[in-house]
């Protein structure tokens, strides 16, 4: 049998990017106190992190996403970006 999933379809791997660039947000967030050197640094990453998820969204219309663990990974970045966007904007 062959699998008829087009082989560029979005994985876990297209939502792990984002969420890993997301990390350095959090830290910063976490161990400084979001100084104005800071917060560039984080609103140019996140900026950074929405270009990914925005690549992501492409994939999934041109080709598809493959199976449900895709679309919980996908949730999760989601979730955690609108995190961070409420984070940053306090």
């Amino acid at each position: 049998m062959s699998d008829t999933t087009h082989p560029r379809t979005a994985t876990e791997g297209t939502w792990a990017l984002p969420l890993l660039a997301l990390v350095p947000i959090a830290l910063i967030t976490l161990l400084t106190e979001l100084s104005t050197p800071w917060l560039i640094v984080s609103w140019i990453l996140f900026g950074a992190v929405v270009i990914l998820v925005t690549a992501g969204w492409v994939t999934v219309f041109r080709h598809g996403m493959r199976g449900s663990s895709a679309w919980g990974m996908c949730v999760l970045v989601h979730a955690a970006l609108v995190w961070k966007l409420i984070s940053l904007a306090r």
